[in-house]
């Protein structure tokens, strides 16, 4: 083994041993936001044998689905054992961003390569604007996808900087296929690999007698194969290339995108504001807001091309940036406008191309303030961990930050309902619906609050709201039922929950409370039976399905 391998080796480890002391007050952080429904609520992936399941779950995400099974069928519904496999991700993708840094800098001859891929990597790798995709469960989709695109980019360098020299490049690009093959089918902005591939050849490739670069466009085939094979299972599973969450113009979207870009760059900069939740409004054509946002980001794209010229790695580097960003913040309107976790990769090329800008004859004091600059980094991160690790304090933090926006409140409501707090929840449930009087959901929480704090009459209210906004909506039909059946109030509580059926026919808890009426204060066997039955057909795996079976059994025999 050379010494430079094992420098390289020791580096990883070294960098890794950074990450694991930033990273492991994490290790016990709960399940919070969309984990309760990836993971916790995911039954496809409570079976392994049942793999057409855990595909079908989310088509373009399989190859993510499946390290939720793997980890669900080791760890259960313990967090610790899905961090540590997140983390290992993440360890490993700084291995590959060291890699891939390394092979840039080699490619263009610079004088520092192993020095400064390090320090990039380090500096990236320990940032608390990867927390989020670190921490996060699900956040995982940004690591495990950047993994393969790094690994990909990696070897695609290598390819081409052994072809120049009149190597053969074959198996490194079959690794670089693979690679597209693991990105496309952990996250949808995978899709992008081949285009940054071509960027790749087009900035670093050999140069023709004109000066121009040439690409190998014969490698091209089989990644378009593969991109049409994804686009084919796309529309047959989803029935749509781009999935809109929500309907927004698109002016609206485009300049509300300029104003996301600068937030993502102004957090790599200066990691300052950082949270869960980030509300990002929609920026009208014609506000000042907007006119201002557009400077601010046509200012970045100047800055940026003045920059590239005469290093290509910052070309590059800045490229690849804009690339990974594109999916998710540009055309396709999203819920929420902005996620820390969607930049993932962007941090890394910025990293990079800050690091190339650098002249080589600063190198000597530049190092040092790498590594100064690694403390404060890791201090930062092992901070947003202890906030990870509470849930109730992730979205305090949340609802300080963005005060006027309902989704905070409610969320941090849903954080003091699950523990076990329900005063404070239902307080938090109450600024929700302030603020946004149209949110059921909110509503509906409130109610199941005030109801826990024995407040009945608030919570009748509260559900009543929500069937003003909404005179279908099941819940609140089906709340109000269960709460006249605690009662007692029997025949209140055949209405709501007869009202919740003309609606929601296959609501198993109506079938259920039904079935117990008629089988107990309102005596009516055939009715009993019938509801009895719906429930085992509905859902056999229902938390009261044996007591219903027996039930079954003694009215019908």
């Amino acid at each position: 083994m050379s010494g430079d391998t094992l420098l390289r080796r020791g580096l990883w480890l070294a960098i890794s041993l950074l990450v694991l002391l930033a990273y492991w007050g994490g290790l016990d952080a709960p399940f919070v936001y969309d984990d309760k429904v990836e993971v916790v609520g995911n039954r496809t992936i409570r079976f392994l044998d049942n793999w057409r399941a855990i595909v079908a779950y989310n088509v373009s995400r399989p190859l993510l689905i499946a390290t939720y099974a793997l980890d669900l069928n080791s760890s259960g519904f313990e967090p610790r054992g899905y961090h540590l496999t997140s983390l290992a991700i993440h360890v490993l993708s700084v291995g590959a961003a060291l890699f891939l840094a390394e092979g840039v800098l080699r490619r263009l001859e610079h004088p520092k390569p192993l020095l400064v891929a390090s320090l990039v990597a380090a500096v990236w790798a320990v940032h608390p604007m990867a927390t989020e995709s670190v921490t996060y469960i699900t956040g995982r989709s940004e690591s495990l996808c950047a993994l393969f695109v790094f690994g990909g980019l990696g070897a695609w360098v290598r390819a081409i900087h052994l072809e120049d020299d009149g190597r053969v490049g074959i198996p490194w690009r079959v690794v670089g296929l693979l690679a597209f093959a693991g990105a496309v089918t952990t996250k949808e902005v995978g899709a992008m690999l081949p285009v940054a591939f071509v960027w790749t050849e087009l900035c670093l490739g050999p140069r023709g007698r004109k000066g121009r670069a040439t690409v190998r466009w014969g490698w091209f085939l089989p990644l378009a194969l593969l991109i049409a094979l994804a686009v084919w299972a796309r529309y047959q599973h989803a029935g749509t290339l781009l999935h809109r969450e929500v309907e927004r113009p698109f002016a609206v979207q485009l300049l509300t995108m300029t104003e996301v870009w600068l937030h993502y760059l102004r957090l790599w900069l200066l990691p300052v504001g950082q949270t869960l939740f980030h509300h990002q409004p929609d920026l009208e054509p014609g506000s000042m807001r907007s006119f201002a946002s557009l400077g601010g980001w046509a200012a970045m794209v100047g800055l940026g091309v003045w920059a590239s010229r005469g290093r290509p790695v910052v070309a590059w580097a800045l490229g690849c940036a804009a690339l990974f960003l594109l999916p998710s913040s540009s055309v396709v309107p999203l819920k929420e406008n902005m996620a820390e976790h969607r930049a993932y990769q962007q941090g890394f090329y910025l990293c990079i191309a800050l690091g190339a800008a650098v002249p080589a004859a600063a190198w000597a004091w530049a190092r040092w303030l790498g590594l100064v600059l690694l403390i404060p980094l890791v201090l930062l991160t092992q901070a947003r961990n202890t906030v990870w690790s509470d849930e109730v304090a992730l979205w305090t933090e949340a609802s300080k930050a963005s005060p006027e926006v309902a989704d905070a409140w409610y969320g941090l409501g849903d954080a003091r309902r699950f523990s076990g707090d329900f005063e404070a929840a239902a307080t938090a449930y109450q600024k929700a619906v302030d603020r946004a009087p149209e949110n059921l959901e909110a509503w509906s929480n409130l109610g199941i609050a005030r109801a826990e704090i024995g407040d009945a009459e608030g919570a009748r209210e509260a559900w009543e709201a929500a069937l003003r906004v909404r005179p279908s909506y099941c819940k609140a039909h089906n709340n109000l039922g269960s709460l006249a059946y605690r009662r007692q109030e029997w025949d209140r509580s055949i209405t709501e929950l007869r009202s919740t059926l003309a609606y929601c026919p296959d609501s198993v808890v109506a079938h259920y409370l039904l079935g117990r009426i008629y089988d107990g204060p309102r005596p009516d066997r055939e009715r009993a039976v019938g509801h009895y039955q719906r429930v085992d057909e509905l859902d056999p795996q229902f938390d009261r399905i044996e007591f219903v079976r027996e039930r079954l059994m003694a009215l019908t025999f």
